[in-house]
């Protein structure tokens, strides 16, 4: 073979090894468009996410239609354009419609839901968030229907009826306890069920679900969350009249809480209980 044949034939070969499908694009297009979302570059995202749209109308690529709607409507959200995120989110919950996959009408109804609950529609929220966890039961998906229980119980903890916010929270709960799920969802259904009965007055009760999330969080390296924990159970512990236990908690945590920026509560509540035990 001559060197003007050889150098044909690996242009032949290579194209046929290293030609992209439009489907391969898309889902390589897609993984862009959400780094740029965990990077918190929302334009960048917005533009990625309307390129993967046109694309996918012009070679028919189901999925990048649906999560194109989707992806523009959470970069519209980030960047504070409501009116256009509500827009692409009812898109994206009418093109899922007509298709098999229940995973995007649960990302387009949750989209929703979620820019409802920002503007305190907090009825329209749940309407949504129940959608969501109709879809994940119908269709048996054991990790999102905890996660779909947490939302609701967020919208009732936003409307401060802390009652149906921890009957959720547990229900998730008692679920995640029996599958394998991302450890970051164990933790926030801890804290959360934990912050309920803090704000239904039930302290002692609270404390074992925020020592959990402590625990979680600090496995995870998520400082500033098991920081969170850790003053609510010093919070817990002050109301308790337990104030030993609270300086102790506060004490023990005071480095943590100084690295993490969040101090400042922890020494406002020393200051509660040095009052306490001054009456």
């Amino acid at each position: 073979m001559n060197l003007k044949k050889f150098l044909i034939s690996f242009f032949i070969i290579s194209t046929f090894v290293f030609a992209e499908t439009p489907k391969e694009k898309v889902d390589k297009m897609l993984l862009e468009a959400w780094k740029y979302y965990e990077q918190g570059k929302y334009y960048l995202m917005l533009g990625k996410a309307k390129k993967i749209l046109e694309y996918s109308k012009k070679h028919n690529i189901p999925k990048g239609i649906a999560e194109g709607y989707y992806y523009i409507g959470v970069a519209y959200f980030q960047l504070g354009k409501i009116n256009k995120a509500i827009e692409y989110a009812n898109k994206a919950i009418e093109y899922s419609r007509t298709q098999k996959s229940y995973r995007w009408k649960a990302y387009a109804h949750t989209l929703l839901a979620e820019i409802m609950l920002s503007l305190g529609k907090f009825d329209e929220a749940l309407k949504h968030f129940k959608t969501v966890l109709e879809i994940s039961e119908k269709n048996n998906n054991k990790r999102m229907v905890p996660v779909a229980l947490i939302n609701i119980g967020n919208v009732y903890f936003f409307k401060k009826d802390y009652e149906n916010a921890l009957k959720y929270y547990e229900k998730a709960l008692d679920k995640i306890e029996s599958i394998d799920i991302r450890k970051h969802y164990k933790a926030l259904a801890n804290y959360n069920v934990g912050i309920s009965y803090y704000k239904l007055k039930q302290y002692e009760k609270s404390i074992p679900y925020f020592e959990k999330a402590y625990e979680i969080y600090m496995g995870l390296g998520d400082k500033k969350s098991a920081v969170e924990s850790k003053f609510f159970i010093a919070k817990a512990l002050t109301k308790l009249n337990r104030l030993e236990e609270a300086k102790k908690v506060i004490k023990e945590t005071e480095k943590l809480a100084k690295q993490t920026l969040r101090y400042k509560n922890f020494k406002k509540l020393l200051k509660t209980i040095e009052e306490k035990e001054k009456s």
